[in-house]
């Protein structure tokens, strides 16, 4: 028996059957709403029986890179040092609109140029807790990027947050690090340029001690957006997660102890030593359930290690864990065997992906974007993928990359790795994991579309987008406000980071140009000989070429949860292979390759969305 069960719905709850058709069969298995065999073997399961098999089985869920911002923490009273400090506290910071409290709110312009929002965080997690109480889970785990940037504001502001959910429905919580939190090892300066003051402007606030403040060069100065290092995040964090309960059945670490100034490794160049902290923790919250956080920051010195000077961990993950930490993975490796000897229900988790979260389309966006395009630093090697399956782990949850993803092996056995999306991105959600009582995990992701104040907010985002059109600023698109709920939000949210950043500055200039200024008829008529382009239809045709930019986007990001009017169906059946290879020829245009190129991928992103629920077996 296969050892993975997987069941596609798409958004609205309807079973899809999930089809893999190449080459020429394309069109014929549209034609016939025939089934082929999936990259990822699946069974059909009827949902009354997975709903009875949750109703007997411990859940636990998965929050990933929240990236909490406290929008309330701008100061309410006291002065700055100097005359313009104290005006912008007096009357500068924005104001939220029903209590006139200020608030430190990012621009709209930095949440549109990256991969997540940051001020809507406050409300979406809150909402996402809501449900998660609705639903009766008591054990929830949050694995990396829970603070933006690990400043004492937000961590402070988690800290009361799952207080409250604790006190008031008796969740448990379990933290462990990602690369936001902290950003060094160690405390450092901190700070934005990109604030956002009550007028509508983008203003530079930093901590007292980063040079800006100490030069006179900030907007304003204030110690609660310092970075934090390891120890003052897991001390205010302490209860959930970085320390042991009382309620715990077991609580260790890699180390001898669990006090924060042990848990951590000896790195040493040829002239000296330094302790790096390591968060990691494996925890029985409950009777024969584990719970294995896995602190993969790495931290790679630069320079001499004395220096304390680090690069970031953002690109280094497990591909680097397996050389600066080689101990953790023996660790790992034992945590495994002591589960299975032990009979206990093991399920880890940690901020990085262990597996190709791209459907393996890495050599296509290589070839098209470029190497280093697409974050493809943080893709874990084949080796490392095969390293970490070593350890005998069964199931990972992840985040990092604000996508949705299952890796399955491609034997079928091992190491499954589900990439949790984010509740600050395009499609917002977290997953749950059921462990019912046959040793299989069920796993299903669910997508947070209501949000009380998402759009709270709006009214000062409205006054930036004037300041930036009276002061002949670049404009984002102000349809973004008239969005209706939380999903609709955060899809004008991606389509304004593909237009902005991804085709606006990461694309082939020859292939953005043309994408932007053209219709999808277009594209098909010159990228592919026209080849296929007489099946586009007229409503398809007739788009604005941007669409099959923000429906690839979508598919990658969110898989069988991407909302693209059907247009996936399309995009396996109409086009191939064949007509992409047709085009590429010694007298194709650059253009032309390129288009044939990108539409390949898109074709491959939409033959390869994932399942909304997996069940694996053997956890």
């Amino acid at each position: 028996m296969n050892q993975y069960y997987q069941k596609q719905t798409g958004l609205f709850g309807a079973t899809i059957n999930a089809t893999k058709c190449v080459g020429l069969m394309l069109m014929v298995c549209a034609l016939n709403n025939c089934d082929a065999t999936n990259s990822h073997p699946s069974v059909s399961e009827s949902t009354s029986q997975n709903l009875n098999q949750k109703s007997q089985g411990t859940q636990i869920a998965f929050l990933a890179d929240v990236h909490l911002h406290d929008i309330y923490a701008a100061p309410i009273s006291g002065g700055g040092d100097t005359d313009l400090q104290r005006a912008n506290l007096a009357n500068s910071f924005p104001k939220a609109p029903e209590t006139q409290s200020p608030l430190l709110m990012r621009s709209m312009q930095a949440q549109l140029t990256s991969t997540r929002l940051f001020n809507e965080n406050f409300f979406v997690f809150r909402a996402a807790l809501d449900d998660i109480a609705k639903r009766g889970i008591k054990l929830v785990a949050l694995p990396g990027d829970f603070s933006d940037d690990g400043q004492p504001a937000n961590v402070k502001a988690l800290a009361r947050i799952l207080d409250e959910y604790n006190t008031r429905y008796g969740m448990r919580f379990f933290a462990i690090t990602g690369n936001h939190d902290p950003v060094r090892p160690f405390g450092r300066p901190g700070g934005k340029p990109n604030f956002l003051a009550a007028d509508g402007k983008e203003v530079a606030i930093y901590s007292p001690d980063h040079t800006r403040c100490i030069s006179n060069q900030a907007w304003f100065c204030m110690n609660d957006i310092r970075e934090w290092g390891y120890h003052d995040i897991m001390q205010t964090l302490k209860s959930h997660g970085f320390s042991g309960h009382a309620q715990d059945v077991l609580y260790e670490t890699p180390f001898s102890s669990a006090e924060f100034e042990q848990r951590g490794w000896q790195w040493c160049d040829k002239t000296s030593c330094i302790f790096m902290p390591d968060a990691s923790y494996l925890v029985e919250p409950i009777k024969d359930v584990w719970l294995l956080a896995i602190d993969a920051n790495v931290y790679v010195p630069k320079g001499k290690y004395a220096e304390r000077n680090f690069k970031g961990s953002g690109n280094a993950g497990y591909n680097a864990l397996l050389t600066y930490k080689p101990q953790l993975l023996q660790w790992i490796k034992s945590v495994v065997e002591r589960a299975k000897a032990e009979n206990k229900r093991l399920i880890a988790f940690s901020h990085f992906p262990m597996a190709d979260f791209y459907d393996n389309t890495q050599p296509q966006l290589e070839n098209l974007f470029g190497k280093t395009s697409n974050q493809l630093k943080r893709m874990p090697l084949p080796s490392t993928t095969d390293a970490l399956d070593a350890t005998g782990l069964k199931l990972h949850m992840a985040g990092h990359m604000h996508l949705y993803d299952i890796a399955v092996p491609a034997n079928h056995k091992g190491l499954v790795n589900i990439q949790v999306p984010s509740l600050a991105a395009y499609q917002p959600g977290y997953s749950i994991v059921t462990l019912n009582p046959h040793h299989e995990a069920i796993v299903e992701t669910v997508l947070q579309k209501e949000v009380a104040q998402f759009d709270m907010l709006f009214p000062i985002y409205f006054k930036e987008w004037q300041q930036r059109q009276r002061h002949g600023q670049p404009l984002w698109n102000k349809s973004i406000l008239a969005s209706e709920d939380y999903l609709a939000f955060t899809e004008a949210h991606l389509k304004e980071v593909v237009r902005q950043r991804y085709v606006g500055k990461e694309w082939p200039k020859v292939l953005a140009t043309f994408i932007k200024s053209h219709t999808v008829g277009e594209v098909f008529n010159d990228a592919m000989c026209s080849v296929g382009a007489n099946t586009i239809p007229d409503e398809v045709a007739s788009l604005p070429a941007l669409v099959l930019a923000y429906d690839y986007y979508k598919l990658r990001n969110a898989g069988a949860f991407a909302n693209i009017a059907g247009r996936e169906k399309w995009y396996t059946s109409s086009i191939n292979e064949e007509g992409f290879n047709a085009c590429k020829t010694p007298n194709s245009t650059e253009l032309q390759h390129l288009l044939a190129d990108f539409l390949s991928l898109l074709h491959n992103a939409a033959l390869a969305t994932d399942s909304t629920e997996i069940i694996v077996k053997g956890v």
